[in-house]
């Protein structure tokens, strides 16, 4: 799961938890968790993060996470940004143990084989990275510095993800079928995805001091460039198919 996933499940979790074990109101478990009473209504209905809450709850090592993260709200009666975090990149550690890439017997042999090796050990390494960042931006009390860091540490995350999926890929030795995309209308969202991005960020930066304000905003930009890079790629597979 996505780190976001993980955030919103949490405070899913932890919505539950406060109003109907503690007695809080929807406005005082708002409060307490950093979000809007919409949003804890939407959580309390099991329509928003219900499915990344139903998966945390699912290993032992997250719930005592969760009892600590409850203990605090009831003894402080808030959560802080940094704390959430911490537990939300604690949990998703907890599990990914039993996700994590194995060394499975299969055919694959010679270069295939080397590369798999080669990917199983970039996975460590970001995996690594992303603890090391997420350690980092907690022990950070500057919410824009903190959030450089965070959003180094959800790359990583993203890169473990995409390296993973690479080597499952390579074990099954199956191909991307293009006819599946057909199904997503690639123009349409590469439309509106460069639309958004006319005469927006570029005049913001302008306005903002040089320092980590203008850092996250290249953060954004180099996002979209490449989205737009990848949809035009994608338009291009089909194109070709």
């Amino acid at each position: 799961m996505r780190m976001e996933e993980i955030v919103s499940g949490i405070r899913a979790i932890l919505a539950m938890r406060l109003v109907r074990d503690h007695g809080f109101s929807r406005k005082r478990a708002a409060e307490a968790l950093g979000t809007s009473q919409p949003t804890i209504t939407l959580y309390l209905n099991r329509r928003r993060a219900s499915s990344s809450a139903r998966r945390i709850m699912e290993s032992e090592a997250a719930r005592r996470y969760l009892d600590e993260l409850t203990e605090k709200i009831l003894s402080r009666g808030m959560l802080t940004e940094g704390e959430l975090y911490d537990a939300a990149f604690n949990i998703r550690r907890s599990l990914e143990v039993n996700e994590e890439v194995e060394v499975v017997p299969s055919e694959v042999s010679g270069e295939a084989a080397r590369i798999l090796e080669f990917l199983r050990r970039r996975v460590q390494a970001e995996q690594e990275s992303a603890e090391e960042f997420m350690r980092a931006a907690i022990n950070l009390r500057d919410d824009l510095a903190r959030m450089i860091f965070r959003a180094l540490a959800s790359d990583c995350l993203r890169h473990a993800d995409i390296l993973m999926t690479l080597i499952s890929a390579i074990e099954r030795g199956g191909a991307v079928d293009i006819s599946q995309l057909r199904k997503v209308d690639v123009e349409s969202l590469l439309r509106k995805e460069e639309e958004a991005h006319i005469g927006g960020l570029g005049e913001v930066e302008k306005l903002l001091p040089k320092g980590f304000s203008t850092l996250l905003v290249e953060f954004i930009k180099s996002d979209e460039e490449k989205h737009s890079k990848v949809l035009r790629r994608i338009m291009g597979m089909i194109r070709e198919e």
